[in-house]
This record gives structure tokens, C-alpha cells and sequence, in this order.
């Protein structure tokens, strides 16, 4: 997007999508350094047990340290990537790739957004949260709430839920399961 940004509005789109096509090689080498990463810890974690068994304090600690060292790599080379690259040469392969490469980037792209939403909504769909999520959906459709509005607008619903839930968990006898969205729920 920066790239854009240099060139005027009529580079936005080129910019977005040069941003696309240089987000997803550079994604895909991360989620291999991550598995690297990942494959390395198991034996750095068997010998911390060891160094545990055995009392040695310093052991652990060293291997500790080099492990998060790993996570560091994991995200620095792809950074250092980024600034190593230039930008006429990310545009002369951006210009040498065929339109349906492309094109399958820009869907790729576009799925990113698609998956990322599924994986929230798969994880945190319970029957209380299906109107919050609805509703954030339409409040972020209005083009005149700004990211802070929709901030304060979920935080002040969720003390207000919090608070609800609160008090109907401490009226007493009112036949509640102490859930009150839930409970307006379940009497439809």
C-alpha cells in the first residue's frame, strides 16, 4: 500500500495488488520457518527435561534462550527479506508473471480475508455470540463509523453484557441459568 501511496490514487490498486503478491510468498516462507522452528523446539524441549531432571538451572535457561532466538529468526528473515528486496524488482516480476498466476493471487488474496473470519467464527460461535457478531458486521458496513467508534461501540457492549450477566447471576431465585442474553434467547 505504500507503494501507492507514492504514485497517487491511480497506483492504489497496483500497489494493493503488488502488497498481495509480495504478502503471500513472504507468508508462505514464514509458516516454513515456523514449522522449522517448531520441529527444532521438540528436541530443545526433551533436553530442558533433562537439564530439569538433573537440577541444571543454567542448562535450562541457555536452552530456553535459544529457542526463543529461533522465534526471533522465524520472523526476522522474512523481515530482512523485505528489506532486501527491491521495489523495481518485485515490479518486474510482478510484470513477468502470467495473468492466470496473477489472478490466482489475487483470489488467493481475497480468501485470506474469507478464511480468517471462518477460523474466528468457528472458534468463538456460541448461541451469546451470534448477535455481536452480527451486529459488528452491520456497524462496520456504516462508512461513517471510524475503527475508534466500532472500538468503543464493542467495548461499551461488552461491560453492558458483563454487567447483565453479573446481576442476573446475583438476584437470586429468578428461574435464570445467569446468562441473560442466553436467557433471551432461549424464550424465542
Amino acid at each position: 500500500m505504500v507503494l501507492g501511496l507514492q504514485g497517487g490514487t491511480t497506483n492504489v490498486t497496483i500497489a494493493i495488488n503488488t502488497s498481495i503478491a509480495i504478502a503471500i510468498p513472504l507468508s508462505v516462507a514464514g509458516l516454513f520457518l515456523t514449522m522449522v522452528c517448531r520441529t527444532i523446539a521438540i528436541p530443545i524441549v526433551h533436553a530442558m527435561d533433562t537439564a530439569a531432571e538433573q537440577g541444571n538451572i543454567r542448562k535450562m535457561e541457555a536452552l530456553h534462550i535459544s529457542a526463543i532466538c529461533l522465534q526471533g529468526l522465524r520472523i526476522a528473515i522474512p523481515a530482512a527479506a523485505l528489506t532486501v528486496v527491491s521495489p523495481a524488482a518485485v515490479t518486474n516480476a510482478l510484470n513477468s508473471m502470467p495473468d492466470w498466476l496473477a489472478g490466482g493471487m489475487a483470489v488467493g488474496g481475497g480468501m485470506v480475508a474469507a478464511v480468517g473470519y471462518a477460523m474466528v467464527i468457528n472458534m468463538m460461535s456460541t448461541k451469546e455470540t451470534w448477535p455481536f457478531f452480527a451486529l459488528g458486521f452491520v456497524l462496520a458496513a456504516l462508512n461513517e463509523l471510524t475503527l475508534i467508534a466500532l472500538g468503543i461501540i464493542g467495548v461499551s457492549l461488552a461491560i453492558l453484557y458483563l454487567g447483565l450477566k453479573e446481576n442476573s447471576g446475583s438476584s437470586g431465585g429468578n428461574g435464570g441459568s445467569g446468562d441473560p442474553l442466553g436467557d433471551i434467547l432461549n424464550d424465542y
